[in-house]
């Protein structure tokens, strides 16, 4: 025990023999294991001895500022306190305070707040063993806007690419036993391999662990699922409860679906990878999907707003492969596909029959 986990009343009850049996056990415990705190006692009890000295020349008006410039002087002259910095935050707590009448009751008090107080600036200059702080690690955060991809490599050696419409929050510097990233959208990962250090990627309750591997995940805002295809190597998929016992494995052309609803994650084989990890390229590929999803890819891939005329348009499904950087090409080749027409009018799209 060290005495800066003591509260400084307690010491100060110590000091005026007022402690309770087990109170007085605590601090000599202390003080029988750590040298350093014997010598934190005796600077104490030697303010304590002082305070009492002092009562015997106060009359009438007490004022708790002077006291202190006159004990501050008594201790510096023996060498209890050199730092001017310890005045300056303590006597800003007690300067200008006038009691009338004190007894020995109130010398005592003031006496306990001013170990209690000098106990803090003790552990806060050092002088008196300090907590060690824990640093906080900073994360630091990528996002994409539409029509826009970002490709990062990380502190490990790790590459993502990084989709648009997308956000990922990642360390400067990795921890030595876990690689930990967070990831709200779509992102594409070729993990360096380190079998001492997992890879983990946090996403909207999904806990996907890597230890060398390549696979996308995708897991956007308006999904209700958060979705991992690997690409080479393996993959585990987990819910992120610490109760949970839901997990699955996941390698090369498989796909993990992690649903938000029911917490369940299902696995599936994938026969063309390419629908899920074309965009990388700049390319779509779609297959038998619906066009109100096809159209948020679109806004994602082009950076443009697009709305439908009908209900029936928004529910046709497109099944086409667009790899065209122009985005008229793109819309000439749905508007064929699907029979119907469109009109593009500076960044908005709108298909009508």
């Amino acid at each position: 025990m060290k005495f800066n986990d003591v509260d400084g009343r307690l010491l100060a009850r110590y000091l005026a023999d007022e402690c309770t049996a087990e109170e007085t056990q605590k601090v000599e415990q202390g003080v029988a294991k750590d040298v350093e705190n014997a010598q934190k006692l005796k600077q104490f009890k030697r303010i304590w001895d002082i305070s009492e000295e002092d009562h015997s020349s106060m009359h009438g008006v007490f004022d708790t500022g002077e006291q202190w410039q006159q004990l501050q002087s008594r201790l510096e002259k023996e060498g209890e306190l050199n730092r001017e910095s310890k005045r300056d935050s303590f006597a800003a707590k007690y300067r200008s305070a006038s009691v009338h009448s004190m007894t020995q009751k109130l010398i005592r008090v003031a006496a306990i707040f001013l170990i209690a107080g000098l106990i803090g600036v003790f552990a806060y200059q050092n002088w008196y063993e300090p907590k060690p702080e824990v640093s906080e690690t900073v994360l630091r955060e990528v996002s994409t806007a539409n029509a826009q991809r970002v490709n990062l490599r990380l502190a490990d050696g790790t590459e993502v690419m990084l989709n648009a419409d997308s956000d990922i929050k990642f360390p400067n510097q990795f921890d030595e036993d876990i690689r930990e990233v967070y990831l709200m959208g779509e992102a594409y990962f070729d993990v360096a391999t380190n079998s001492k250090r997992p890879f983990v990627i946090h996403s909207r309750g999904a806990v996907v662990r890597v230890l060398g591997t390549a696979f996308t995940v995708r897991s956007y805002e308006e999904d209700r699922q958060v979705q991992i295809v690997v690409e080479e190597g393996k993959v585990s998929v987990e819910d992120s409860s610490a109760e949970s016992a839901n997990k699955a494995l996941l390698t090369a052309n498989e796909m993990g679906s992690y649903s938000l609803n029911s917490n369940e994650i299902t696995t599936s084989k994938v026969d063309d990878i390419q629908l899920y990890l074309s965009w990388k390229k700049g390319y779509l590929k779609f297959r038998d999907k619906p066009m109100k999803e096809v159209a948020l890819a679109l806004e994602r891939r082009y950076g443009v707003e697009v709305s439908f005329q009908s209900s029936e348009i928004r529910d046709k499904q497109l099944t086409a492969f667009l790899k065209s950087r122009s985005i008229k090409n793109v819309l000439n080749v749905i508007a064929m596909s699907l029979d119907v027409e469109y009109e593009l009018t500076e960044n908005r799209v709108i298909f009508t029959q």
